[in-house]
């Protein structure tokens, strides 16, 4: 930035700058060397290193293609011999096991803090290892000629006394067979792990002072034990094998689980539920035919987070599948996210039933989805992006010759307390303006009386519609001062 003739970003110290610096990719931080000495000096003193491999995500100048080997390499070489390297984070698309093996030991003997590392395999499939997903072949597990062909872990990565957080994608978990302690580590985040032989245990239990645990797609994590005292934050996305998990924590203030419907409820044990104040459930299956009873252990999961004020439900395909059951455990929630198809006038009424029974809300979210797919043939090789379980446009298989008026008039005698009292902010995403989308948004807007702000997020076949939009939104308002935004 130039202001009448000076530089005021070359102004600021040194230390400044490279905090700035640190917070771009390393081929970007680098181009700032260019500009002069002082700039090659700064640039040399940031302890970052994060690049993303060309092959997944392309980056050469000009569409000149840019070994990655070379700029890892490069990148790691022209730190000042008094720079450690604190941040080490790399996205790698059939890096050399070797040179991989060398560039992490490195970060780890300079004194890391973070290491992030996340493979790409160019013959491995990359499907999402889920039951329910969209591919013919989804599956819990890897593929049979898969297993066991993952890198492995550098031994010396879990020597690292200065490491406190670790994220690694793709890899064989592969610790050091005498034992390992990672006693600075606070964060871990494992997506995508093999861990033979009990690899996963042994980590874990190897980590007194862990406060946030992911494990993303782990299909040996069957029976899990997190002795942390310090544990706050645990999340288990898809890990479909998972039979037990205990958390021996008393500090946990946050749980995430996304998978099948729990049979059993004894899939987690928890020191003290009473210390829980966020829950996210995500249930991965079609809950179409369920009956009420096989929720029971989804509710008493959360019936016993007693101290409970943010709960996130994502159901398929309705958005507020088993609303009957859930009545007993929304009370007493300050902010509720609502995720799923809002495809029939009983749904609508199901979100108000649920609204009606959460008396002290104060935000609501409401995340629209569209129905789900059949099963596809998915390519079965490698490619730059992850799958993703598409679906249709929310909204769009929504009966449009449904009557209108009589949903209307059902919920305009509804009785819901928070509207009136409680609810300051409400936001709603992948808006669609289908018949429903609109009953529900005049509802809320014409009744929230307290309300202060109104967020919405159009689909990308209403963004040219955007202020038009807007207007109608404003004009439901009852409270004349409630901010309404559209993005």
């Amino acid at each position: 930035m130039v202001v009448h003739g000076s530089d005021r970003l070359s102004a600021l110290p040194d230390k400044a700058l490279e905090g700035i610096l640190s917070h771009l990719e390393s081929d970007e931080a680098a181009r700032a060397s260019v500009l002069s000495s002082r700039w090659r000096l700064v640039s040399a003193a940031v302890p970052v290193v994060d690049l993303v491999d060309g092959k997944i995500r392309p980056r050469g100048r000009n569409g000149k293609p840019v070994c990655f080997d070379t700029q890892v390499t490069g990148a790691i070489m022209s730190k000042a011999p008094a720079t450690p390297i604190r941040v080490f984070r790399i996205r790698a698309l059939n890096a050399p096991p070797d040179l991989l093996v060398q560039w992490i030991v490195i970060a780890a003997s300079s004194g890391a803090e973070e290491v992030d590392v996340e493979l790409r395999y160019r013959h491995y499939s990359n499907r999402t290892l889920c039951p329910f997903g969209q591919s013919e072949k989804a599956s819990a597990d890897f593929d049979r000629d898969v297993r066991g062909r993952f890198y492995r872990t550098p031994r010396q990565l879990f020597r690292c006394g200065t490491l406190r957080r670790l994220r690694l994608t793709n890899w064989t978990l592969d610790p050091p067979r005498g034992g390992v302690v990672v006693a600075s580590l606070e964060t871990l985040h494992l997506r995508r792990i093999m861990a033979p032989d009990g690899a996963l245990q042994q980590l874990l239990s190897s980590c007194p002072r862990l406060a946030d645990l992911t494990l993303e797609e782990c299909p040996t994590g069957t029976e899990v034990t997190v002795t942390s005292a310090h544990l706050r934050s645990f999340a288990m996305v898809c890990c479909h094998n998972a039979r037990r998990v205990v958390l021996q924590t008393r500090r946990l203030r946050s749980l995430r689980y996304k998978g099948g419907l729990p049979r059993e409820s004894t899939l987690f044990s928890i020191a003290d539920y009473a210390e829980l104040t966020a829950v996210t459930i995500e249930i991965c299956e079609d809950l179409t035919g369920k009956e009420n009873k096989e929720a029971a252990p989804l509710i008493e999961l959360i019936s016993r987070c007693t101290k409970l004020s943010y709960l996130h439900l994502a159901l398929r395909p309705s958005m507020a599948h088993f609303s009957s059951e859930f009545i007993a455990v929304t009370r007493h929630l300050r902010q509720l996210v609502l995720e799923g198809f809002l495809g029939a006038d009983h749904v609508v009424k199901s979100v108000a039933v649920l609204l009606a029974n959460t008396k002290n809300l104060q935000v609501l979210t409401l995340v629209p989805q569209g129905p789900p797919q059949p099963k596809k043939k998915k390519p079965y090789y490698y490619s730059d992006d992850e799958e993703s379980e598409s679906e249709a446009e929310p909204g769009s298989c929504v009966d449009e010759n449904l009557d209108c008026s009589s949903l209307t008039k059902s919920l305009w005698r509804m009785s819901i307390p928070c509207l009136g009292r409680s609810l300051k902010r409400i936001t709603i995403a992948k808006y669609s303006g289908h018949a429903l989308d609109r009953i529900l948004a005049k509802f809320l807007l014409s009744k929230a009386t307290a309300l202060q702000e109104f967020s919405v997020t159009l689909s990308a076949q209403l963004s040219p519609r955007r202020e038009e939009i807007a207007r109608e939104f404003r004009s439901w308002r009852f409270n004349r001062r409630t901010t309404v935004t559209c993005n």
